[in-house]
């Protein structure tokens, strides 16, 4: 399987691929520039938003807003009116920590992790952030935190630490929230790079955008093996979401961070948006509820 270059945007770090099914748009963010992109693919228009933070998150809310990670706070930001709301912070006591990937459950709760823009091992964690507003830390000692998502029953979620390159799954009570460590399911060869964003499809299966892998790998969550690939003209894939109507398109993220110049010029690609047409649909996601 290949993706194919959706758009050109050079982002530094994009990330956050999310399909908007009200709006009919795609959505991602570049984290270094602060930027939030919205696609609309049937008119192939293109709107950026520029924020004076590390953006890391965008989830489409039930209101037709969007959350955002913005450095350690999540916002409500309506595209609309441009106008922001802050809904929470994490970590004041560690000023260099930032947001990075996050999803919601079934109710509408929103995880999210937190890694150090130092990249000092440990010193993130996972957070929920539940449907009061309240906010509880979930794992610790993290240092990258990134892919999350959920079995088709939402009986098991499934999370990347990137540097273990492994993908652990919690037993999950969606009525309360709970987790609680199961087993890793998958463990990635270093020569496979790093383990960054994932998504689900209906047949069970994990997708997994690889960080220094030129593509997104299709791993079975069950027996621990890979089954497909999606080749990437770029080396730095970052994630990866089911997008469209029919919810049967990948959104592809990639990188053109730690590149250089002679890298760039053999994958100018790097830092694009790709999307490739799948064999298979991608699992319900949801809207955030807080």
């Amino acid at each position: 399987m290949k993706a194919d270059l959706l758009v050109d945007t050079q982002c530094i770090l994009a990330e956050s691929p999310t399909w908007h099914k009200t709006q009919q748009c795609f959505l991602w963010v570049d984290i270094e520039k602060g930027h939030l992109y919205r696609y609309e693919p049937v008119m192939k228009n293109l709107r950026k938003w520029e924020f004076p933070h590390r953006l890391s998150l965008v989830i489409p809310d039930k209101q037709g807003k969007y959350i955002l990670g913005l450095d350690a706070r999540l916002a409500r930001f309506d595209p609309e009116t441009a106008h922001l709301e802050w809904i929470c912070e994490v970590e004041k006591e560690r000023p260099e920590n930032r947001f990075n990937d996050g999803a919601c459950d079934g109710k509408g709760r929103l995880w999210a992790g937190t890694m150090s823009t130092k990249f000092t091992q440990y010193a993130g964690g996972l957070y929920c952030v539940d449907l009061d507003l309240e906010v509880k830390k979930k794992v610790d000692l993290v240092s990258i935190s990134n892919g999350i998502c959920w079995s088709r029953d939402q009986k098991t979620m499934y999370y990347i630490d990137s540097p273990t390159r492994k993908i652990q799954a919690f037993d999950y009570d969606l009525d309360t929230g709970f987790i609680s460590f199961k087993q890793v399911v998958v463990s990635i060869p270093e020569e496979m790079g790093t383990p960054d964003g994932m998504c689900m499809d209906q047949n069970g299966k994990l997708w997994v955008a690889h960080y220094g892998g030129f593509g997104v790998y299709q791993w079975d969550p069950e027996i621990g093996i890979q089954l497909n690939k999606i080749d990437v003209p770029a080396p730095h894939v970052t994630s990866c979401a089911f997008v469209g109507p029919d919810n049967d398109e990948l959104l592809i993220t990639t990188a053109r961070e730690n590149m250089s110049k002679e890298m760039i010029q053999k994958y100018p690609q790097s830092g694009g948006v790709f999307i490739c047409n799948m064999p298979v649909k991608g699992e319900v996601v949801f809207e955030a509820g807080i």
